[in-house]
This record gives structure tokens, C-alpha cells and sequence, in this order.
């Protein structure tokens, strides 16, 4: 029967020396000696009948008792190995190699863990992160409310969210939750819908994400109505004596940056962003805080003009776009802005309506809606206005187009009454 014994190479040396077996097949063949690849100090190694490194003594270091027990099962593994080997060789009629031998004493390679799958929730917070050098604060703000929901959803679920789970029966159970559970309306669906493709085509481009089907996800954008002023209306939030109110400063204020917006036709953000420097004689020439475009608004007889030297001068100060929208009303208010009107919002395949006194209804943007209807009602172009607004296409233009009672009775006089007299 084969025998396995471990020797030291250099037994009296002073340094540590290697470790070496002699495997003897018993059967004639000479002696093999493999080298186990392990160093000890000779000190440290009982030789003769034992051959094994000393892991009991009161002096004995602790880490070095902890070395010398692993060393020690090393050995008995490659013992092990080696004669149970040898015994399946011989059993199968034939006779293993030194190489063979060495070969089995080598540690087994650990198996490879597999490959931890792209997640979608920590890659979207990393596109994010990306997309903050380069895109609008608002459009950072979505891909963070998207990442918020899909992480409820989730929850919600109970199913962790992989790549490959992002099929068309995805979309369907996601909108779902976005209509019940979350309570979105169409056009908040719409938005989250174009940031989640976008990732996702992201990730399929930097190899994360391996399916398509992203592509065939579809939601109907119903925008609502966007409110706008009409002349009288406007006429009256300009006049409202608010002097004599605890908080008039404020409503003066908010009123001025209202005004600015329904005379420029600016957004908020970009009336917020206002400098001296912009103004150019009778123009103002700004980069929107939106699109990055440039903007030209005309301030020849225009009703700005007063409030931007206020503006310039620090009487008339930015305030939030929620402090205005707080304010605006408030102003609106007190001016008999109060007609019924129907707000209208649509969710998935449901219509909901309620009525509320208009003054509630009015923000920021209606400064900038009622800057169109009024010009396009004054006779303005269309593509004058565009002009000053920054609008790149009618489709997105249109919506801003109120035709109002006093635009559509004109109109028709003016047609019908040519019509009788001819």
C-alpha cells in the first residue's frame, strides 16, 4: 500500500526551509518527491514518527499556533488526496505520473462567483447623478420621483426590479399601481414614461439592459387646460388697491412678478432670472432657463418697462415659484377674479371635473398663457409671438391658445357683419 511522508529540505537550517512529500507507490517504483509549496521554520517542525508542525508550548506566539494548525490540515488534505488518487488509478488499471501526482496536491481554485446582475434602481440613481452635470434641475428632480416610485412599486410588489422583468406586462402592472395606488394623472404618466425610456435605452447602450421592449410602452399625454387672463381680468388684478392689507408688500410684490410674466411673456424661472444686463435698450435679451434658448422680447410700449426699473432698482424682489402661486391667488382674489370654471384632469380612462372660482386656478404660468391669447387677440402673429416666447414648433405653441369671449364675438362680427353688408 502506498505510503505519503513530509520531510523538511534543509531540517537544521536556522531560516524557514521548504516543506517537501515522499510518495512511495510500495509496488517497486522509486520513491516521488513533491514539493507541497509550504515553508516552516525547523524549530517549529516535529520530524520522525509525527511530521507535523508544533502547534502546543506555553511560548508558542498565538498567531503562530494558528499558522502552524492550518499548515498541518493542508498537509493531511494533500495526503489525503494524494493516496485516494492513487487507489482510483490503480483500480482503473493504470498508474499515475509524478506530474499527476503533483497536480493533486494543488489547492482547488474557489468557483467563481457569478457575475452580480445590473440592478435598475441603483443604475437610474446613477444616471441621475450623470445627468445632473448637463440637465435642468427639473429634469433631475423627475429621474428622482421616477426612482421613488419604482422603489414603492417595489415594495408594493414584493418583487425585486431586474432588466430582464421590463417587458410590455411590466409597463401594464406599473401604470397600474402609478393610476391606483399612486393617484398620477395622464400627463404626469406621460413625463415619467419619456425619462424612463430614456434610461433604459441609456442602459441598453452601456450593455445593462438586454431587452427592447421599452420601445413598445405607450401612455396618452392629455395636457389640461392652461389658464389665462382675459383683458378685463387682467385689467382688474392691475388695478386692486392691496395698499391698505397687513401683507401688502408681499402682494404688490408678487403681483409686479405676475405682471412681468403676463407683459413678457416669460416663464417664472426665466423672470426669476432677471438682470440689468439683460435689458438692451428697448429689448430684453436672455438665455430661457428651460431650453437654454435666446430669448428677444420687445419692450417698445410695453407695461414691463416700469416694473423692470423697479426690478433693477431691488424694490420688486424673486420669490419662489410656490410663494407666487400662494400670493398670485390671494391677489386674485381681492380683485373678483372669480368666475366658475371647470377644472378638468384625466386618468387613464377617467375623466374627473370639478368647478372651482377661477382665482384658486391662477399660478405662475398663467402670466406667460395670458400673454399669448391677449397678443394673439390684440392681432399679433403667431410667429411674432413665438418669437418673443422661445417656442420652437406650433404643436407645443397651440396649447397656450385660448380663444376668449371677447376674441370669438369679434371675430364673428366682424366675418358675419361683412358677409350682410355684401
Amino acid at each position: 500500500m502506498a505510503t505519503v511522508s513530509f520531510h523538511l529540505k534543509e531540517p537544521k537550517a536556522e531560516k524557514p526551509t521548504a516543506i517537501f512529500i515522499w510518495f512511495n507507490p510500495q509496488n517497486g517504483q522509486p520513491r516521488i518527491r513533491i514539493y507541497t509549496g509550504d515553508k516552516i521554520l525547523p524549530a517549529l517542525w516535529a520530524g520522525g514518527d509525527v511530521q507535523r508542525a508544533i502547534t502546543k508550548g506555553r511560548t508558542l506566539d498565538p498567531d503562530v499556533k494558528r499558522a502552524n494548525e492550518a499548515l498541518n490540515v493542508n498537509n493531511d488534505r494533500m495526503s489525503k488526496r494524494l493516496l485516494a488518487f492513487w487507489n482510483d488509478c490503480r483500480a482503473a488499471g493504470t498508474l499515475p505520473t509524478p506530474e499527476a501526482l503533483r497536480q493533486v496536491i494543488e489547492p482547488e481554485a474557489a468557483p467563481e462567483a457569478p457575475a452580480a446582475l445590473p440592478r435598475p434602481l441603483p443604475d437610474l440613481l446613477a444616471y441621475k447623478e450623470r445627468h445632473a452635470r448637463t440637465r435642468r434641475p427639473n429634469t433631475v428632480k423627475a429621474l428622482g420621483t421616477l426612482h421613488n416610485h419604482l422603489e414603492r412599486y417595489e415594495q408594493v410588489t414584493g418583487q425585486p426590479l431586474g432588466y430582464a422583468g421590463f417587458t410590455l406586462q411590466f409597463w401594464h402592472d406599473f401604470t397600474a399601481y402609478l393610476l391606483d395606488t399612486a393617484r398620477l394623472v395622464d400627463n404626469s404618466i406621460a413625463k415619467h414614461l419619456a425619462h424612463f425610456k430614456h434610461f433604459l435605452a441609456d442602459a441598453q447602450e452601456l450593455g445593462r439592459n438586454p431587452l427592447q421592449d421599452y420601445k413598445r410602452w405607450r401612455w396618452t399625454r392629455r395636457d389640461p387646460d392652461v389658464l389665462a387672463l382675459t383683458r378685463t381680468e387682467l385689467t382688474a388684478l392691475e388695478t386692486v388697491n392691496v395698499s391698505m392689507l397687513p401683507d401688502a408688500r408681499r402682494l404688490e410684490n408678487a403681483r409686479a412678478l405676475f405682471l412681468i410674466s403676463a407683459y413678457t411673456g416669460l416663464r417664472f424661472s426665466d423672470v426669476a432670472a432677471l438682470k440689468p444686463e439683460h435689458q438692451k435698450g428697448e429689448w430684453l435679451q436672455l438665455t430661457s432657463q428651460k431650453t437654454s434658448g435666446k430669448l428677444t422680447v420687445p419692450l417698445r410700449g410695453n407695461r414691463a418697462v416700469p416694473l423692470l426699473a423697479q426690478l433693477w432698482a431691488g424694490k420688486i424682489h424673486p420669490i419662489s415659484n410656490q410663494k407666487l402661486n400662494a400670493y398670485i391667488k390671494d391677489v386674485a382674489r381681492l380683485a373678483g377674479i372669480d368666475t366658475p370654471t371647470e377644472q378638468v384632469e384625466y386618468r387613464g380612462s377617467q375623466r374627473t371635473s370639478t368647478t372651482h372660482p377661477k382665482y384658486e386656478l391662477i399660478s405662475s404660468h398663467t402670466g406667460r398663457r395670458t400673454y399669448v391669447t391677449l397678443s394673439l387677440e390684440g392681432g399679433l402673429s403667431w410667429e411674432t409671438i413665438m418669437e418673443s416666447t422661445g417656442h420652437k414648433d406650433f404643436k407645443s405653441f397651440r396649447r397656450y391658445i385660448q380663444v376668449t369671449p371677447e376674441r370669438l364675438l369679434a371675430d364673428f362680427a366682424r366675418v358675419w357683419g361683412e358677409q350682410e353688408t355684401i
